[in-house]
């Protein structure tokens, strides 16, 4: 019965988009897969005395973007997502025939306006302030309306909005009660890049308002580091600046300044973030030189230096904010369980990356070295201005086919904490892991 209702499943499936082609729409559709081992020793509690599991598992992620395309100027995109753990739980042990393990990450229409170049997107999509390393305040899926436009030649203008919490709409029949209303959170931003010959420049301004209401627990990365209270409500606004310069291509730079302050009726928080990126691509590698630095923590019982941060995007390895070669479904494997969080903010990073090494055809190598330290001065983390961390990630890749990949990890992490020192009596361990496996991309 169950392999008779997926075969009248796909024959459907393949029904509709035969009617939509019929219909003069076209379909596209693309994405990637995934799947990988991992070996690992304290690789997220950074201490030998406490078993991490078994040291093994399998893991892999599929993303499939489908976009509806009626013509130039309207389409419609359905993104899905579907994590698995290998033997972990009904969507991945024998049978794999577990609910709830497919992700709607994208539904959203993208049109124009007819005979203008004024774009609208709205529903559920990406979101992304820019960044070198991705954006520290917000870069997320998110449900959004963006509307954007080109000025002329050089200048153009974005204008967003999205919701980020709403747990009592309009449809209910009940009438709110206190403790109820007031439990939006929001977010708007204006863009406006600039784009020059060599140079380009996106300055931009966003502000967000949380109700007093909004249940912070159940909201994912909001203003993990600034400490606001959970029923005086908080406004939020940043204003940050992210530019490139090419003039001087084979090198080229990457910077980010951004400043924003966020408080509620009992707490305050100031503080600023900044990123630098210098690459040169030679015949056989490309060699980046990066630093970052965020504000951290202060001394005070209400007031903080902390950039508030929304839904971080930022990452620079997989130890300092969780990027990695292969996608994952954990965040960084060092700064989030140090206390400093996974958006940049609290440490300073200086390191050097060499890309694309290639010396063999369909082989290539990725070798990242990195520095970081804490900046707060109140030891509300393991990971203060007293604290260090160094890393070594290498990944190894040979291309099988054109779009099929054999990817290989090394990471390792050493770092140091005086409060885990105090706490345990002996410091942080080494932590590091190794992957091997396949990444299609279709």
């Amino acid at each position: 019965m169950k392999r008779f209702a997926l075969v009248a499943l796909l024959a459907a499936m393949l029904f509709g988009v035969a009617s939509s082609a019929s219909a003069g729409t076209e379909l596209k559709v693309k994405g990637h897969l995934d799947v990988y081992g991992m070996w690992s020793a304290n690789l997220m509690d950074h201490d030998t005395d406490v078993r991490d599991g078994d040291n093994y598992m399998t893991s892999q992620r599929m993303r499939t973007f489908f976009t509806y395309v009626a013509n130039e100027n309207l389409k419609a995109v359905l993104g899905f997502e579907i994590d698995n753990i290998w033997g972990n739980g009904p969507t991945a042990d024998w049978g794999t025939d577990g609910k709830g393990n497919i992700e709607v990450k994208h539904a959203y229409l993208d049109f124009n306006f007819p005979d203008t170049d004024i774009n609208v997107k709205a529903g559920l999509q990406y979101v992304a302030l820019p960044g070198v390393f991705g954006n520290p305040v917000f870069e997320d899926d998110a449900a959004a309306i963006i509307v954007s436009a080109p000025i002329n030649e050089a200048f153009a203008l974005a204008v967003g909005y999205t919701r980020g919490a709403d747990s009592s709409t309009s449809v209910g029949n009940s009438p709110l009660v206190d403790g109820v209303d007031k439990d939006n959170m929001d977010m708007a931003f204006l863009a406006a890049p600039v784009t020059l010959d060599g140079f380009g420049i996106t300055p931009y301004f966003a502000y967000a308002r949380i109700g007093e209401n909004v249940n912070f627990a159940g909201q994912q990365g909001v203003t993990s580091n600034a400490r606001f209270t959970l029923d005086d409500g908080a406004d939020i606004w940043v204003l940050g600046a992210h530019a490139t310069l090419t003039m001087f291509d084979p090198l080229t730079f990457a910077a980010d300044l951004i400043y924003g302050e966020g408080k509620d009726d009992d707490f305050e928080t100031k503080g600023w973030y900044a990123a630098l990126a210098a690459s040169y691509k030679f015949d056989v590698l490309t060699a980046t030189l990066f630093t970052t630095y965020g504000s951290g923590a202060k001394d005070d019982d209400d007031k903080d230096r902390y950039l508030p941060t929304l839904a971080e995007g930022w990452g620079l390895t997989p130890y300092l904010g969780g990027v990695r070669a292969f996608g994952t479904t954990w965040d960084s494997f060092a700064t989030d369980n140090l206390g400093v969080g996974s958006d940049g903010t609290g440490l300073w990073t200086i390191g050097l990356a060499l890309d694309d090494i290639s010396f063999v055809d369909n082989l290539s190598h990725k070798l990242v070295l990195a520095y970081a330290r804490g900046t707060g001065s109140k030891e509300t983390s393991l990971f203060t201005k007293e604290d260090h961390g160094f890393e070594i990630y290498l990944v190894n890749k040979y291309m099988i086919y054109e779009n099929l990949a054999a990817i290989n990890e090394l990471g390792f992490f050493k770092g140091s904490s005086e409060v885990y020192d105090d706490l345990v009596g002996n410091d942080l361990d080494a932590s590091y892991f190794a992957t091997i496996g396949f990444q299609y991309k279709f």
